[in-house]
């Protein structure tokens, strides 16, 4: 029996698709892991009065796993047959079916350097898997950023520059950008230990909302572009130049950003998920079930997919990325 409070105060911090992109994975503030099937989801569009009563029943989770009571899961990874989940001070690997659709037992744990400052260990805000060198990246409340060998399940490197805890991390070959609580955005090559570019949105009068404060929450990288936001305005630059090129029209505070289609989008402490164009004119608004969005899964094959989690024990899906037309629950009441 479903615990009823749980469906009203469930936070959905982190998202991750499986590699064949079938299935989807959420991480709650319960410790628990959601696993839905993209596929069973994606056709729950088309009517088929044929449909069996678990076909009529694609926006439940197919599987339930309590990971943990000690603290939320707030960064999901996935790499070949397993699951990676952050946890306070370590990163660990359940065993993955694709046949059965299922999470199996943990096969094996990565432990963080513990804080010199502190016997308590931090948590993993966030974690980017490089695929071209299964190098896992991940972005901590100790400030640090540490890369991960999944090779031999062993930290190859720790990135130290920022003074505060890490919101976000994202890469682009090898390219590295981190978003922290101390209002900075560092760029990183990732063979090197320092950080060679800095960006601080918060000192450029046109993006500053002091009411917000200077943290950045969310960065997202390609070749050429970056975009940032949290508690400054949600801002384009030009990785080469370090300019900041366009500003985007964000309401509130920012959580979760990302490139899809040559479009932007933001979400953050607001009940829409905004894409923009690069020139930051508002190209869609697709409204969400919580009061924030945390977190964004996205694809483009073999299935079209969008879904946005947040402040909600519901998850939205855009299988157009311009308007929603699926809700998941996940929980049965």
């Amino acid at each position: 029996m479903v615990d009823i409070k749980r469906c009203y105060y469930t936070t959905i911090h982190s998202q991750i698709l499986s590699t064949d992109g079938r299935f989807l994975f959420c991480g709650s503030n319960f410790g628990e892991i959601f696993v839905f099937s993209v596929e069973r989801i994606t056709s729950s569009n088309e009517t088929d009065e044929t449909a069996t009563e678990l076909d009529k029943l694609p926006t439940v989770p197919l599987q339930t796993l309590p990971v943990t009571d000690r603290c939320p899961i707030y960064s999901l990874s996935f790499h070949k047959e397993f699951l990676i989940v952050g946890l306070n001070g370590e990163i660990c690997g359940y065993q993955w079916s694709t046949k059965t659709g299922t999470i199996g037992k943990k096969a094996w744990t990565v432990k963080l350097p513990a804080p010199p400052e502190s016997a308590d260990m931090s948590e993993v805000n966030y974690m980017w898997l490089s695929k071209a060198d299964d190098i896992l990246y991940a972005g901590c409340g100790d400030n640090v950023m540490y890369g991960v060998s999944l090779e031999d399940g062993k930290v190859s490197r720790e990135y130290h520059g920022h003074t505060d805890y890490i919101h976000c991390v994202d890469g682009c070959a090898s390219k590295l950008a981190t978003a922290s609580e101390d209002g900075s955005v560092l760029l990183w090559d990732s063979r090197q230990k320092a950080s060679y570019a800095k960006i601080e949105p918060y000192t450029k009068p046109t993006l500053q909302r002091s009411e917000f404060g200077r943290w950045q929450g969310t960065v997202s990288v390609t070749e050429d572009w970056l975009v940032c936001g949290g508690g400054p305005r949600f801002a384009l630059w030009h990785l080469r130049s370090l300019d900041c090129t366009a500003d985007f029209d964000f309401p509130e505070r920012l959580h979760v950003s990302g490139f899809v289609d040559d479009l932007i989008y933001a979400g953050g402490d607001c009940r829409k998920l905004y894409q923009y164009n690069f020139n930051g004119d508002v190209t869609a608004e697709i409204p969400i079930s919580g009061s924030s969005a945390y977190s964004v899964a996205l694809q483009t094959d073999p299935y079209r997919f969008l879904s946005i989690a947040g402040a909600s024990a519901q998850i939205d899906v855009c299988t157009n990325f311009s308007y929603r037309d699926i809700v998941l629950s996940t929980y049965r009441k």
